[in-house]
C-alpha cells in the first residue's frame, strides 16, 4: 500500500506550520498535481479552501454606502459593509446581520439582489466574497457606525472614481456592477 492509498485530506482556511493532530512539522506531498502541506506522521495533506464572506452595496442611482473603519486591514481605505458568514447562516442572512452590525441599517433578505462572487487569494487565506446589492430606499434606520471613530456615508460614484486610491479596486468594481444592473 502506497502513501496515496492511506492518505487523509483535511480542509483548512489557513495552512498550519505543524499538524494539529500530532504536532509534527509539515512537509509537502504532491496530490492531484499540486504540492500541498503534508504531515508524514499522520499521512494527512492539508488542502487550503476559501473562507466564505459577504458584502453589500447599498445604493441609489449615483452613490453607494461606504465605511471608513479604524481597523488595520481597512485603515485609510473605504470599504463595503460586510464580513464573515457564520457556519449556521445563509449568505443573505449574513449580509443583513453584517449591515446591521456595521451601520445599524436594517434590510430584508428578500430585497437583496446577487451581484457577483469575488475570489480574493491572499498570502495567508483565500476568500469567496459573495456580493449583494440593495436599494437605499429598501433599508430602514439611521446610520450608526460600529466603531466610535468610524464613518459610514453615501459616497457619490463620481467621487470614488475621481479618487480611486481611497477605495479598493475590487470594491469600486462591485459598486459599479451593482449600479449597472
Amino acid at each position: 500500500m502506497g502513501v496515496q492509498d492511506s492518505l487523509s485530506i483535511d480542509s483548512v482556511a489557513v495552512v498550519p506550520e505543524y499538524c494539529y493532530r500530532c504536532g509534527a512539522a509539515l512537509g509537502t506531498h504532491e496530490f492531484e498535481g499540486t504540492e500541498l502541506p503534508w504531515c508524514p506522521d499522520c499521512n494527512t495533506v492539508f488542502s487550503r479552501n476559501p473562507v466564505p464572506g459577504v458584502h453589500v452595496v447599498v445604493h441609489d442611482d449615483d452613490s453607494a454606502l461606504v465605511l471608513d473603519e479604524p481597523i488595520p486591514q481597512h485603515e485609510g481605505v473605504l470599504s463595503l459593509p460586510g464580513g464573515h458568514a457564520r457556519p449556521d447562516e445563509a449568505p443573505k442572512d449574513a449580509v443583513v446581520r453584517e449591515l446591521a452590525e456595521e451601520t445599524a441599517l436594517q434590510a430584508d433578505p428578500a430585497d437583496l439582489r446577487f451581484v457577483t462572487v469575488l475570489h480574493a487569494d491572499l498570502p495567508e487565506v483565500a476568500f469567496y466574497l459573495l456580493t449583494y446589492a440593495v436599494e437605499r430606499s429598501d433599508v430602514d434606520g439611521d446610520i450608526t457606525t460600529e466603531f466610535e471613530d468610524g464613518e459610514a456615508y453615501f459616497a457619490p460614484l463620481d467621487d470614488l472614481r475621481a479618487n480611486p486610491q481611497q477605495i479598493r479596486d475590487s470594491d469600486l468594481d462591485r459598486i459599479e456592477q451593482a449600479l449597472e444592473a
